[in-house]
């Protein structure tokens, strides 16, 4: 939740900041009056901010970057710092096994949806969400490293068909014990905080059980035992691993080092190509009000 609140309120005070910058420039420069520039600079400053976060990001991909190359290289992470590891996890204690193909891993995340209707009638929806994480390490080539908070995953897809990952999934529900929607909030809070490395979570938000599953979409991604990851975190010294933290999620990407540059590459591109876009936008606009 801390997350969330930090993000809206950084979001909105970046926006509101930037609009007061660009009615007081063209107040300063074009000796017009506060509220002829209001209207102008909430809206530019509406594609401006993303436009700025846009380019922040891919600046920071560019880093992480090079932060993956440090790891490839044996470089030790440093303390109580954003990191990337680069390694092979492995399951200190007992392997899950995936609720939609049953797939054996040291975690998993999964989702159900329905997805009903067309055009403005379609209706999609989450019927139920989980996530579990057994302990487990980091092999690097500068040593072991504890995963120690349930990251966001980018990691292996079933292979099974729809209708087998809904019937598993249906038999896995019937032996589950699930928080109600009332306590989805609350569950969300306990992941992002949970700092023990064993983790396991169920969400439902309507009754499963004798529910028509004709239009249910199931997504499920699971990290196996051994994988090749790259894993971006808050590395503590102390505690020995990746732990939580309040500004930034941790991810664990599964693939090598090289597949993992090669996604933020084009991240890199996309985002700069947008953000451009954008600003060039915002250039327009600005130059036509003045002008008008």
């Amino acid at each position: 939740m801390k997350t969330i609140l930090f993000g809206l309120v950084q979001a909105l005070g970046g926006w509101l900041a930037l609009a007061a910058l660009l009615s007081w420039t063209l107040q300063t420069r074009y000796e017009l009056r506060a509220v002829d520039t209001i209207g102008i600079a909430l809206f530019t400053g509406a594609l401006a901010w993303p436009a700025f976060g846009l380019f922040v990001s891919a600046i920071h991909c560019g880093r992480e970057i090079l932060a993956i190359r440090r790891g490839v290289k044996g470089v030790p992470p440093a303390d109580n710092a954003q990191v990337v590891l680069v390694g092979a996890i492995e399951a200190s204690g007992p392997l899950l096994r995936a609720p939609m193909d049953g797939s054996p891993c040291v975690a998993y995340a999964y989702q159900m949806q329905i997805d009903s209707g067309t055009g403005k009638r379609r209706h999609i929806a989450t019927l139920a969400r989980g996530v579990a994480l057994t302990p487990s390490r980091i092999v690097t080539r500068s040593g072991a490293y504890r995963l120690l908070v349930v990251p966001d995953l980018e990691a292996a897809q079933p292979v099974a068909s729809r209708d087998t990952q809904v019937a598993r999934f249906l038999a896995y529900a019937k032996d589950t014990a699930f928080t109600e929607q009332t306590g989805a909030a609350k569950e969300l809070l306990q992941r992002w905080s949970d700092g023990d490395g064993a983790y396991r979570s169920d969400v439902r938000f309507v009754e499963l059980q004798g529910a028509d599953t004709r239009c249910w979409v199931p997504t499920q991604q699971h990290v196996p035992p051994g994988a090749l990851v790259c894993v971006f975190g808050r590395h503590d010294a102390m505690q020995g691993g990746i732990v939580p933290s309040v500004t930034r999620p941790a991810r664990l990407i599964c693939g090598n080092a090289q597949e993992v540059i090669a996604s933020l590459r084009s991240k890199i591109v996309t985002r700069t190509l947008i953000g451009s876009g954008l600003g060039a936008a915002v250039a327009l606009l600005l130059v036509s009000f003045v002008r008008g």
